[in-house]
């Protein structure tokens, strides 16, 4: 018996021992007052497409006792019946229950949504509440979504005459071909979003017809901050041989390998007039021209890897009322911002060789280097003709003084970091430009003064 009772007695102490050097951070408080911290009181979702998955969106969730919690529930407010999903150690619900958090120790909390479609047209708001249950105590952190009602396409062919409306997004995952004698019509205010290395093809038409409030924006799938400028995110607009009489107006073209490629095959030459349209944030080229006919009008070109502007090939181009900054804050860039050339080599062989016809007027070609042109020789007849324009170059210096030009002058943007190429009251732009007959608003569709008209994109207004 006296054995026994020592055997108990060691026991007993083995277990009090036990609880006695139990870590404090693993011992369970059972207080209300333990209340959980979130690095966030909303939790927010920047432009989702109805019946397609979010990206995830992490929540970090900190115990700042000294002791462990127990956290009973964590649940959406709607359940199953919530967009909004909630993953915790693995574990995926719209309620999961009894999660362990140590003392001065964080959780890891991942929500995803997947939103239906609804009628709205244009973006909606989703509202809900993410729950934590602890000791008796209820928080909550908001989950707000804006959602977009959309059409998707995947290796698609354009109808014949189809029409693009702003009622619903358009998101192209891989390409979208506009056939030979097809026209593909995007009406006021659409949002085209492209995939990585999506892009519009068009072998037809391409009619887009925005207006000064309602632009047509093509751009990105990802709408976080961290990607609304970033570069390369979708392949481009490309035009082929025979594609005639393309019409880009009002529109934003931005955050693309290459915004606008003309690609000449043979004697079939496309030919695009860009008006009212903003060209910006390109990995590789603004406007890049095989062979192609290009004409921009009251066009801004800005912030691109490589060229803003460059017709390789021969081809035919009007830089008309324009201004092509290219800056290129956000790139290391070694090559001029205009080249024209009359070949086209790929690989060392010759693909393709044409004279180039190039006219500016009313224009600023700018960027950071000294020198931001380059023209090849014109062997086959080819021609450039500058008027009345603001120009970035050295060699071109003596060849395009005169005619109204202006070499090496700073034309004075309000905020060029930015990309706000509007010029100063005090720009040397500013009046220098000469009428031209059927052009009597700028960009922003504000009227040019008749007499003595502003050069560049952007009139300067009272």
């Amino acid at each position: 018996m006296k054995g026994l009772l020592q055997s108990l007695a060691l026991v007993c102490l083995a277990a009090w021992w036990m609880s006695a050097c139990t870590p404090r951070d693993e011992e369970f408080t059972p207080d209300a007052g333990a209340l959980l911290q979130f690095e966030a009181d909303t939790v927010t979702f920047d432009t989702i497409f109805t019946e397609a998955s979010s990206v995830t969106k992490r929540l970090k969730v900190y115990n700042r006792s000294k002791n462990a919690v127990r956290i009973s529930e964590i649940k959406v407010g709607q359940l199953s019946a919530s967009p909004f999903q909630v993953i915790v150690n693995g574990q995926a619900g719209p309620q999961l229950q009894n999660i362990e958090v140590r003392g001065g120790d964080s959780l890891l909390v991942l929500v995803t949504a997947n939103l239906k479609s609804t009628s709205a047209q244009g973006p909606f708001l989703v509202n809900e509440s993410l729950l934590f249950l602890t000791n008796g105590n209820q928080q909550e952190v908001k989950l707000v979504a804006y959602g977009q009602n959309a059409t998707y396409y995947r290796n698609a062919t354009a109808g014949c005459a189809e029409v693009w409306t702003a009622a619903k997004a358009h998101v192209i995952y891989d390409s979208v071909t506009v056939p030979v004698g097809c026209t593909l019509t995007i009406a006021k205010g659409a949002q085209v979003y492209l995939h990585n290395k999506a892009k519009l093809k068009v072998l037809g038409m391409l009619r887009v017809e925005g207006e000064p409030e309602q632009r047509v924006v093509f751009q990105q799938v990802r709408q976080e901050e961290r990607y609304r400028n970033a570069p390369g995110q979708w392949h481009g607009l490309e035009f082929a041989g025979a594609s005639q009489n393309n019409q880009i107006r009002y529109a934003e073209i931005k955050n693309a390998m290459t915004g606008v490629y003309l690609k000449a095959e043979g004697n079939n030459v496309p030919q695009v007039t860009l008006r009212q349209v903003f060209v910006k944030n390109m990995l590789q080229h603004g406007v890049l021209s095989h062979g192609g006919n290009v004409r921009l009008e009251n066009t801004l070109i800005a912030n691109c890897a490589e060229y803003a502007l460059a017709g390789l090939g021969g081809g035919r181009y009007e830089v008309v009322y324009s201004t092509l900054a290219n800056y290129s804050y956000d790139f290391l860039r070694v090559t001029p911002s205009f080249l024209f050339q009359e070949k086209l080599e790929t690989g060392g062989k010759l693909v393709r060789e044409a004279k180039y016809v190039v006219e500016v007027v009313n224009s600023i070609l700018w960027g950071r280097q000294e020198e931001e042109l380059k023209f090849d020789d014109a062997k086959l007849g080819s021609t450039r003709t500058v008027r009345y324009s603001f120009l970035k170059t050295k060699a071109y210096q003596t060849e395009f003084t005169g005619n109204g030009n202006q070499i090496n002058v700073d034309p004075k943007f309000r905020d060029d970091p930015k990309l706000d190429f509007q010029i100063i009251k005090l720009s040397p732009a500013n009046k220098a430009a000469t009428p031209l007959a059927g052009i009597t608003v700028d960009y922003e569709n504000k009227a040019r003064d008749a007499a003595t008209p502003d050069v560049g994109a952007i009139e300067v207004h009272d």
